[in-house]
């Protein structure tokens, strides 16, 4: 709703709407896409960073759970493993996924610890982590960085202030003109 009404409010403070108001609902949708898109920042800073953390956790946490559906197990030796969702259920899927919000370095690395290819398709132990982190009610400082690479102190905190913050570094790297997590999910969430 918040949302909405900032749009509504750019569109009428631009002057689209009394110009011409067969083109606000374009304009509204383009200024709703480049909002609601942390996969295309072009330019990082310590505030458009969290859109961008919060989305890479969404994915993280996406994969983790083993993606959308029900859930197809089988055993390994003494271990039970699930399949991960036909979305992300081959390499390449879960790769391409998972490098919209973070870079391929990152993306093979988190890959690599926590799954395995079984009868071509990509699994998992069948487990759920997690954790009660306010990513979305993070800060970030710049501690340092140059055009291409840039890296930030996270303060996340907790639910009600459980506790005190957890206090991360996380690095961002631009990749074809839009900057991507390079700090492996593992390490960050």
């Amino acid at each position: 709703m918040k949302k909405q009404m900032l749009i509504g409010c750019l569109v009428l403070s631009c002057g689209f709407l009394s110009v011409n108001p067969v083109i606000a609902e374009p304009v509204t949708a383009a200024v709703k896409k480049q909002a609601a898109s942390p996969t295309q920042i072009k330019k990082i800073d310590e505030k458009n960073i969290i859109s961008l953390l919060v989305e890479a956790e969404n994915r993280y946490f996406y994969t983790l759970g083993g993606g959308k559906g029900k859930t197809e197990v089988f055993n390994i030796k003494d271990s039970q493993y699930r399949y991960l969702s036909s979305d992300i259920g081959t390499r390449k899927k879960l790769l391409d996924y998972l490098m919209k919000a973070f870079t391929k370095e990152a993306s093979e690395t988190y890959i690599k610890e926590r799954f395995i290819e079984y009868k071509g398709r990509m699994a998992q132990v069948n487990a759920d982590k997690g954790n009660i982190l306010e990513f979305n009610k993070a800060t970030a400082k710049l501690i340092k960085g140059s055009s291409t690479m840039k890296e930030y102190q996270l303060s996340i905190p907790y639910p009600e202030h459980q506790s005190k913050p957890e206090i991360k570094t996380i690095k961002v790297k631009k990749v074809n003109g839009v900057w991507r997590i390079a700090t492996s999910p593992e390490k960050l969430f």
